[in-house]
């Protein structure tokens, strides 16, 4: 949708042609990408793990709140009302650009966090981006340097190691996949078996039901769009 086709004659008022635009720029921003991004959103801030990046969904709701950003204050800046009905649509762009601002964060903390397992990942463009990625080896450069600079250089080069993993030690943080988490089933799956301590365990998803389950259970439902996390 696009403010191109309001009328620029008449700014002493909202007129029809402005208010049906605007009213179709909110239902479809609150449509299927604004619900598509949410989920994401919940998905992500609730995994324990890092989730495949929405390239497409991210870039396309970024050029339409900066697109529409800009259209909405030119065509809506004359009188009182008309400044109050643009601060109504600007809430609701500010509102979209929270959810993208807040689901990157969420992925860049994870990121930090988990950087040298990311790194290590053969599935690592998979999930993502590459201004991501660039990111990630540029920051687990610079833990590597300030380590070094910082104690690691008073210890012999046997001991400069990182990223060492033995049967009793394993320096490269991972994501807890067996962390509990809650999801709500968005369709009937039915069985879901897992192993808990050699033991295995069973659970009925119904839809529409909210479980706390274990993640690594529900992993490969969530990547298939059946579940979400909540």
């Amino acid at each position: 949708m696009s403010f191109d086709s309001l009328d620029q004659g008449d700014d002493s008022s909202l007129n029809l042609t402005q208010a049906s635009a605007l009213h179709s720029f909110v239902d479809d921003a609150l449509d299927d990408d604004i619900l598509a991004l949410t989920r994401v959103w919940m998905n992500e801030r609730h995994a324990p793990e890092l989730l495949p990046y929405h390239k497409h969904l991210v870039d396309a709701l970024i050029e339409k709140t900066e697109d529409q950003a800009g259209l909405v204050m030119d065509h809506m800046s004359s009188n009182l009302e008309n400044k109050f009905v643009s601060m109504l649509y600007q809430t609701e762009i500010e509102r979209i650009r929270y959810l993208i601002k807040s689901y990157l964060r969420t992925r860049l903390h994870k990121i930090e966090t988990y950087t040298l397992e990311l790194l290590r990942r053969p599935d690592l463009q998979d999930i993502m981006s590459e201004q991501e990625i660039a990111f990630a080896r540029r920051y687990q450069e610079l833990v590597e340097a300030y380590n070094h600079d910082s104690f690691l250089h008073h210890l012999p080069p046997t001991q400069h190691k990182q990223d060492e993993r033995t049967d009793e030690l394993d320096m490269v943080v991972t994501a807890n996949l067996e962390a509990p988490v809650f999801c709500r089933v968005l369709e009937d799956i039915g069985t879901v078996q897992w192993m808990v301590d050699d033991t295995e365990e069973t659970t009925e998803l119904d839809k529409g039901n909210t479980f706390i389950i274990r993640y690594q259970a529900i992993k490969d439902l969530l990547q298939e769009g059946r579940v979400q996390l909540i």
